[in-house]
């Protein structure tokens, strides 16, 4: 690790001599391993052979020093480092288990305490560190440095300057050594445009911006019809990934509603619907997002198919199933027939309320089948190979993690979690193919699955309660948004795990003016100057909304809908524009930044954090918001700001 940053490196040389050679000696033998031992993978080289075993361990030991920790199977070996105040008598919970989470919040902590008040802790710290590291081989001088200040004779105080100052150097090592080997980290400060090519109604919005339709005037596809300045406007926008959902083909048995069917009822995962144009035509859709400097992210499907889809057709094993003469039991399944004998077919599910709650369109996959995991893999590999796809949306992931499936579904399951295998088979065919997992519950298992981002909705297993940016924000509760923005400025600033996805508003939830109301400039505010990844669904850029009574959602699924690109709410479009434009004008001036969150003053119900330039040393600037329903008193006096703030109202500063 030869790139040191300047000020750690000054920090470090107060260091005892002993403790600073060893750990300079750790770095220089972890160079040799990060820095020229092992070839870097090469971004969109995915014909190549794979990379080497030995480099896709060192990036996952990275991942499990930094965040994870070691896990056995399903099982985490460490769990996340409770600190104690002593004093007051409370916990707090370390952000993750590895360094990362370690130090943020140990550091986070002692600047608002004071170090004093977690001094009885000193040797947990130091123990717990030691389990975390040894495990991982190359971590042997760092362990030793951390041994040696511990049986040193500073004191207390003086040995915990030390420790972070060793922790801090160490950290951003490893944190610019992932910038360098993590290929799919562009996927944590993606900027992703979610569109529905079904309702897009791409020719009215040529007409309505101006541009010049298609000259073929046979029948529209969207893939097909999908011009390079369609592109041009989204990353105007200010996005850099689209995501195109519900290109996948749709079963006809059991199609529910009048608009198409359901896009999560597939038939076959490994080719896009034909409606929407052939394999060429994706393939030249894809090839001008590239183009234009757009990433594209596809949806995978992972718990169900349609009832009429290839792979049951293929083999009914691969799912949920049971072969019988009888009747097949009428809660929860259907009957397919496979060479000649009649099987009985689970729907796709998931747990509810003591039981399995069902898609009744749907079929529900089998992860304790190994043949199927493989089968899977291949399928999902082929998006890579074949079409040079950049990521995978993975629908309702954390259903299939071993201890979801398992507790469903009363199945013995495989001692590995299907997604080490499939995430690491597809990076090793594209080291930059990244995976963003809609989940709700088990972030952390999802995280140590080798998953790039995971959908920040709902995060309610922590201490702190709900951290989950869009409920967090959705309920208006100021503590709640602050714990929430506390949690993303921590995923935004870490490297090792998964990063988080904030979004006002996607395919599942209703318009966001509906949800926000007057809130709604703040909330989008707020979301989109976050540093880590953003999502945006067509549509909402001018308040389109076509949600109707059985199906909350502003484009449903059940009924037929396309865009109308002149209609919309003038006043949520210049919302939309003037957030846009903002978060543009300060990534511009800022560059790449970090952001730490702001805590308000008694009485204060606003949430904000700083934006600070890791470009531009010295350059910094806050925001501040209300997304509560009542208007709230700011006092900022690093800003010179001092005023009240309605609700959705909030304010870019400067600070010195």
């Amino acid at each position: 690790m030869r790139l040191y940053r300047h000020f750690i490196y000054l920090l470090l040389l107060a260091l005892p001599c002993g403790l600073f050679a060893s750990g300079e000696a750790e770095r220089e033998n972890a160079s040799a391993l990060f820095d020229g031992g092992l070839p870097a993978a090469q971004a969109g080289d995915f014909a190549r052979a794979a990379p080497r075993d030995a480099s896709v361990d060192f990036l996952r030991q990275m991942k499990e020093v930094l965040s994870s920790g070691e896990w056995n199977g399903s099982t985490p070996q460490l769990r996340q480092f409770m600190f104690k105040n002593a004093k007051e008598g409370w916990t707090a919970q370390a952000q993750s288990v590895g360094l990362e989470g370690f130090l943020w919040t140990k550091k986070e902590l002692e600047g608002k305490y004071g170090a004093e008040a977690f001094s009885g802790q000193q040797d947990d710290y130091f123990n717990y560190l030691d389990a975390l590291l040894k495990p991982v081989a190359w971590t042997s001088d760092l362990r030793r440095s951390l041994a040696d200040l511990r049986a040193s004779s500073l004191p207390g105080l003086e040995k915990n300057d030390r420790l972070n100052a060793i922790l801090e150097n160490y950290v951003s090592g490893l944190q610019v050594n992932m910038e360098k080997y993590d290929l799919a980290a562009w996927a944590k400060k993606a900027r992703i445009y979610e569109l529905f090519p079904r309702a897009y109604n791409l020719e009215g919005r040529h007409s309505a911006s101006g541009f010049k339709s298609p000259s073929d005037t046979g029948q529209a596809l969207f893939f097909r019809d999908f011009q390079a300045s369609d592109f041009e406007v989204i990353k105007r926008m200010g996005f850099d990934a689209v995501w195109p959902m519900g290109i996948l083909p749709i079963g006809v048995r059991g199609q529910t509603g009048t608009g198409g069917g359901s896009p999560y009822s597939i038939s076959d995962h490994s080719t896009v619907n034909p409606d929407l144009g052939t394999e060429e035509d994706f393939r030249n859709f894809v090839g001008k997002a590239h183009q234009a400097g757009l990433k594209v992210i596809v949806d995978f499907v992972v718990n169900h198919t349609s009832l009429d889809s290839k792979l049951l057709a293929e083999n009914p094993d691969y799912f949920v199933s049971f072969r019988y003469d009888g009747a097949c039991p009428k809660d929860g399944y259907f009957e397919s027939y496979w060479n000649g004998s009649k099987y009985c077919v689970h729907h796709g599910g998931f747990e509810y309320g003591g039981g399995v709650a069902s898609w009744i369109d749907t079929a529900q996959i089998n992860y304790s089948n190994q043949n199927l995991r493989d089968r899977m893999t291949a399928i999902i590999k082929g998006w890579v190979t074949k079409f040079d796809v950049d990521g995978f949306r993975v629908d309702m992931a954390y259903l299939a993690l071993n201890n979801v499936f398992a507790r469903t579904w009363a199945k013995s399951m495989p001692s590995g979690e299907f997604y080490r295998q499939l995430i690491w088979t597809v990076k090793a065919a594209k080291p930059s193919a990244a995976f963003m997992a809609e989940a709700y519950a088990y972030q952390e298992d999802l995280g140590a699955c080798g998953f790039d981002t995971i959908y920040s909705k709902s995060e309610d297993a922590r201490p702190e309660g709900q951290t989950g940016w869009y409920n967090a924000t959705e309920s208006g509760n100021d503590s709640t948004v602050q714990s929430a923005v506390n949690r993303a400025a921590f995923l935004a600033w870490q490297s090792g795990g998964a990063g988080a996805v904030l979004f006002a508003g996607n395919h599942d939830e209703g318009a966001p003016e509906k949800v926000y109301g007057k809130r709604l400039p703040a909330e989008l505010a707020l979301t989109m100057l976050y540093p880590g990844a953003v999502m945006m669904y067509s549509g909402a850029e001018i308040g389109y909304d076509a949600e109707i009574p059985t199906e909350n959602k502003p484009l449903p699924f059940s009924a037929p809908c396309s865009i109308n690109w002149y209609g919309g709410d003038p006043q949520v479009k210049k919302t939309y524009q003037e957030v846009l434009a903002l978060a543009a004008k300060v990534r511009a001036e800022l560059g790449d930044y970090d952001i730490q969150p702001l805590w308000p003053g008694p009485g204060q119900n606003w949430a904000g954090y700083t934006l600070t330039s890791k470009d531009k040393p010295g350059l910094r600037k806050a925001i501040v918001g209300n997304v509560t329903w009542n208007s709230t008193r700011v006092e900022l006096p690093q800003a010179g700001f001092s005023g009240a703030l309605e609700p959705g109202e909030y304010r870019v500063l400067d600070l010195p």
